[in-house]
This record gives structure tokens, C-alpha cells and sequence, in this order.
């Protein structure tokens, strides 16, 4: 199917060409909403019509974007027929194309691909020049740089006029085309400068001239948020500059500095995942995953429909729905997808024959850049389903945190609630599974694994804690292991074939301790290093974070020359009224910050800048 794709794309891109299907009454047109050519920048509509439908039938829109041998399904098979495109990065002539399919019947109609020429123009096209321009978002601007040499890279650092701090974006390489960025991270209603930078090796750089941006007004839209510094930041917190809180309850996503004042924010209530490198991200719903880049605007979308498609093709179970925890962009350009699905017991963890339970478990997607089908991994066929939930976790209808089930249950056991997922470097993929209190390491084998468990983490698992802390309360196997975890994340390691050496930073919720203790206890912070070949663990950090975090989290180290400390986020405090807490500890356990949000957020992170992930 993809080979036939590409060739079919291919045509498009040689011939120039529309090509309809041949002697067939139904066909479809593609219209753009503002002609070719455009600068830059300029948010394009572009809108899929069917000529001579059949009465009756349903169909479904792929859209595509190539440019010279580049291709990319930018909005693959769904219901909508139209596709905002806003080209920011690299002008030239473009082929955009659709492909139409009957999706009357499980039978499929594929129509070919119809495609149309458009040519996006550069802002700056003389060497050592530069432009800058608005976009669709008050705190983002689009600056344009020169053509530059061949093996050099481009970037663009840019302050607040009187400031003498700076930050940068991301580089691209050199070319003969312009370089385009988008600059973020900008305080509002204020006056920046920015310029662009060329270095490259044995050169000792080049430096454009600034130029002044004005940025907006913050919308009056944009729910409240307050903020307070509980603890101050340190001269050593510079190099993090930037807190990332991924707010949940229908306020939007923000970014602050570290005292507060907001830099960036997405202009709606959305659900991210993680910043992905270059400053994009992924959103997902129970049925749709997305990308953004950081003026908001779509860049790629699937869903689990066509996802489904290609699961029953490769004989896999289907998914009920994404798993909304994570999304990741891997290295070599493959994505990391999360899947939820259930099954119907009549003998395990309570099932009875007359007494049935629902069960929701999880499922690993990896997808090629085109976001089609590579590799997937299900959790029945590869997990002891006999063992429950270790709090008896269950989930009700439409509940949130949970992912939707057989609707001929009122209730369904949260047997994994895996939420977080990292491939490692001997490639296989690590997972934190919530219910379990356990974090466990399947074999991918960079996509050619069997997805059987190489390792469990936690309590009563495959590892041994060398320094466990003294049990101050509650089931002493339990009290030194973390429990309903979030962000087990590897921040450095070797390969798992030469020793398998990792430091490890994980957010301890700690459900499973602090019901042990009569219901006492913080969450804690733990930084680990993980022998993964001796199975054994030390304890180089277990900090009181002050406050128990029942559900969501975060965990980072923060690296700046000698200096290591680690973020953690109490994501989900107080009863009723909800706060987070993005909350610095030394490698002592001591709190060094804490900057404090009056809303829940998913996952609060310290950033560099908002182009660098936070996890390698």
C-alpha cells in the first residue's frame, strides 16, 4: 500500500498533474483557499470535494504534502474533507494531494490521488538578509533568514529590548533556501530583538542584524492562572529558564519564566503530551492523535479509525481507543503511540461466568513518519492478567484519566494504566505502568522484537533496592519502591549489552504507600541509578516533595556543568481546591524551588528553552 502511495505521489511531482479516475462518475476535486503563489507562513485551507457521489455512501479524505522527494501524509483517511496548511519552514514548489476512499463497506474504494501545483515564496532572499513577521499568535514571530554555506548551521537568539539575557531557538542547517524559525518564549506587550546567528566547524560565525519585534496582548480569552514562587530560584537556575505546565481541567497549556510571567500559551484547552524537538508537540483524544507546532497550528493527524484498519491488517487486536498519556517522536523519526483496549473475563480478577468484569489493558503503536503501521505490542498477549490492579484500581464511565470500555459495563478494572513510555538505547521500550507499581522493559528490538517482558521494576519484581530507607510505616516491601508512578524516565544510560548502567528519575506518587501507612505520606522525588544487568538499584535521591500528589506527575534531572539537581511535579494537589507544584530538589533531597500553579496540570516541566525536550 505505501510503495503504491509514494509512486502515485511521485507522478504527481513529475507530471504536475491532476489525474481523476479514469471512467469512474465518482471523483473529487481539491481547492485551496487563497491562490498560489503565497509567502511563507500564509495559513492555506485547503478543501476536498466529491464530484458525483452515490447516494447513501460515506466516505473518507487522506491529505498529502511533497516537495521535490519529501513526502509526507499530513491528515491521514477520516470523515474531514478540509486541511489547514501553514508552511513555515521552506519555500519552493509544492504538490498537495487527497486521496478519496468509499468507506461505505469494510471493503474499501480507494480512488487515486488528486493533486495540485503551489508555490510558496521566500521573505528573504539576498545573503546577510533577515525579515520578521507576525503570526496567528501574539507571542510567536516568524523570522526569515539568508541562504547560508553548505555544512554550516543557522539559529536565531533574540532578548527583551534593555535585556541583556538571551535565549535561541533550535538550528537548522544551511541551504540554499532562506532558514525560517519560529521565536518563542516572549513576554507579552513587549519590544524583543533578534538576529540571526551561522556557525559551523573550523568557522568562527556570523551575526545578522537585529531587528525589533513587538509582541501582542495576552486574548482575553485565556482562562486565569495564578502563580506564586514559594521557594526562589538561584543563579544556577538560569540555564532552565522556562516552566512548562501542561494544565489540565480546560485551562490551556502555558509556559512560564521562573517567576511566573507567562511566555507562550496554546489558545485552548488542549491535552499535551510532551514538547518534541524543534518545539512541536502532540495532543491526543480517545480517538484523534495530533501534532502542533508552537503557533498552534496542525502539522500531522491520525486517528484510531485508520490505525484499526492497519492493526486487523497485520493480524493485531484493535485498539478501544488511544491511551492519552503519551505520544513520543523516537530518534529516528518513528512515533511512539500509546493504545488502550479491553476484554471480558469470566475467571480473572473476580470474573465469574455470571458475574463477568471488564478489563482495560494497554497497547505500545510504533509508526513511520507517515504515521502508518510498523510494530504493536498488546498487553494480554504478553502480561499475567490474573494479576490485579495492586489498590484495585477501576474505572467508571466517562471518568477522567481513564479510557472508554465496553459500554455493557457500569465499571472496569484499571488493571495497567501504563503512562509513560521511552525507547532506551539498546532499543527496546520501557514502560511505567501506574496500576501495577511497576515499570517494566519490553523487547522491541528497534521494531524487529517479540514484545515479550525482559524486566519488572518495583515491588516484587526482578530488582533489588542495595540502600533501601528505613520502613518508617506501612508493608516494609513496599515502603522504599515507588508506587502509581508517573515519569519513569531514563535520563542517561549505556547500552543494556555492556552493563546496561542507567540514571533514572521517577515522581513516586505513592498510593500504594501512603494506604499502607493509614493514609499518611507525601509523594517523593527519586533519583536512581540502575544497575540493569545486576537487577539492582541505589537510591541516590529520595526527596519529601511536602504534599501528596494522588494521581499525575512528572520527574527530569537538570544538568548545568558540575551542578545536578532534579524537578518533580506534584501535578494534582488539594482537596477541593486544586494546585501543582513545580517543585527543584538538590541530589540531598532539599527543595532549591518551587514555583506553585492554582490549577491541576498533567505534567510540569523546567526547559531549556521551548525547542529542547526535557528527556534525551
Amino acid at each position: 500500500m505505501f510503495k503504491s502511495f509514494c509512486l502515485a505521489v511521485a507522478a504527481l511531482i513529475v507530471l504536475g498533474l491532476s489525474p481523476r479516475a479514469a471512467q469512474s462518475a465518482v471523483s473529487v476535486t481539491l481547492t485551496p483557499s487563497v491562490p498560489s503563489p503565497q509567502m511563507l507562513g500564509t495559513s492555506v485551507v485547503w478543501t476536498a470535494t466529491v464530484v458525483n457521489p452515490v447516494a447513501g455512501h460515506t466516505y473518507d479524505y487522506q491529505f498529502v504534502v511533497a516537495l521535490q522527494q519529501n513526502i509526507q501524509i499530513v491528515q491521514d483517511s477520516s470523515p474531514t474533507n478540509t486541511f489547514t496548511w501553514v508552511p513555515h519552514t521552506v519555500e519552493g514548489t509544492y504538490i498537495i494531494a487527497v486521496k478519496l476512499r468509499d468507506t461505505t463497506s469494510p471493503t474499501r474504494i480507494a480512488y487515486p490521488y488528486v493533486g495540485a501545483v503551489y508555490q510558496l515564496m521566500p521573505w528573504v532572499t539576498a545573503a546577510g538578509g533577515s525579515a520578521v513577521n507576525a503570526t496567528s499568535h501574539p507571542l510567536v514571530a516568524l523570522f526569515s533568514g539568508p541562504p547560508c554555506t553548505a555544512g554550516h548551521f543557522l539559529l536565531v537568539r533574540f532578548r527583551k529590548a534593555g535585556a541583556t539575557a538571551s535565549s535561541t531557538t533550535q538550528s537548522v542547517p544551511c541551504s540554499t533556501s532562506s532558514a525560517n524559525f519560529y521565536v518563542a518564549g516572549m513576554l507579552p506587550s513587549s519590544q524583543y530583538l533578534m538576529h540571526w546567528e551561522e556557525y559551523g566547524p573550523s568557522f568562527a560565525g556570523n551575526v545578522g542584524s537585529d531587528l525589533t519585534f513587538q509582541t501582542g496582548a495576552l486574548p482575553a480569552a485565556l482562562p486565569p492562572i495564578n502563580l506564586k514562587v514559594n521557594v526562589p530560584a538561584t543563579a544556577n537556575d538560569a540555564a532552565f529558564p522556562f516552566v512548562f505546565f501542561q494544565i489540565l481541567s480546560g485551562t490551556w497549556p502555558v509556559a512560564t519564566d521562573l517567576s511566573g510571567n507567562l511566555l507562550w500559551y496554546y489558545p485552548g484547552p488542549l491535552f499535551i503530551t510532551r514538547i518534541e524537538p524543534g518545539g512541536n508537540f502532540f495532543s491526543m483524544t480517545n480517538t484523534a492523535l495530533t501534532e502542533y507546532d508552537l503557533a498552534g497550528n496542525q502539522t500531522v493527524s491520525t486517528n484510531a479509525s485508520i490505525l484499526n484498519e492497519q492493526l486487523t491488517a497485520q493480524g493485531y487486536p484493535t485498539m478501544a481507543s488511544f491511551n492519552v498519556h503519551e505520544t513520543r517522536r523516537l530518534p529516528d523519526g518513528r512515533i511512539l503511540v500509546l493504545g488502550s483496549r479491553d476484554v471480558v473475563s469470566t475467571s480473572a480478577q473476580g470474573g465469574t461466568p455470571n458475574a463477568p468484569v471488564d478489563i482495560i489493558g494497554d497497547m505500545v503503536l510504533v509508526l513511520d513518519h507517515n504515521m502508518q503501521l510498523l510494530w504493536a505490542w498488546d498487553s494480554f498477549a504478553h502480561q499475567d492478567i490474573t494479576r490485579a490492579a495492586t489498590l484495585g484500581d477501576i474505572c467508571l464511565a466517562n471518568s477522567g484519566g481513564c479510557s472508554p470500555f465496553n459500554p455493557n459495563f457500569t465499571q472496569a478494572n484499571d488493571w495497567l494504566h501504563t503512562n509513560f513510555a521511552q525507547v532506551t538505547a539498546d532499543g527496546n521500550i520501557v514502560l511505567s505502568e501506574r496500576s501495577q507499581d511497576w515499570v517494566i522493559k519490553i523487547n522491541y528490538a528497534n521494531g524487529t522484537g517479540d514484545g515479550s517482558l525482559l524486566w519488572r521494576m518495583g515491588a516484587y519484581g526482578d530488582f533489588t533496592i542495595l540502600n533501601p530507607p528505613a520502613t518508617a510505616c506501612g508493608d516494609p516491601n513496599i515502603f522504599p519502591w515507588f508506587t502509581h508512578q508517573h515519569d519513569a524516565a531514563t535520563q542517561f544510560e549505556t547500552n543494556g549489552t555492556t552493563g546496561g548502567l542507567k540514571i533514572m528519575t521517577v515522581f513516586d506518587d505513592g498510593n500504594t504507600r501512603y494506604a499502607s501507612c493509614g493514609n499518611t505520606g507525601d509523594s517523593r522525588g527519586m533519583v536512581l541509578f540502575v544497575g540493569e544487568g545486576s537487577r539492582s538499584i541505589y537510591i541516590e535521591t529520595l526527596a519529601d516533595l511536602g504534599g501528596y500528589s494522588f494521581a499525575v506527575g512528572a520527574s527530569q534531572m537538570l544538568i548545568t556543568g558540575t551542578s545536578q539537581t532534579a524537578s518533580f511535579d506534584n501535578g494534582l494537589e488539594g482537596n477541593p481546591a486544586p494546585f501543582s507544584q513545580a517543585t527543584e530538589v538538590d541530589l540531598k533531597g532539599n527543595i532549591i524551588y518551587q514555583l506553585q500553579a492554582d490549577k491541576w496540570s498533567y505534567r510540569t516541566y523546567r526547559m531549556q528553552d521551548l525547542y529542547t525536550p526535557t528527556i534525551p
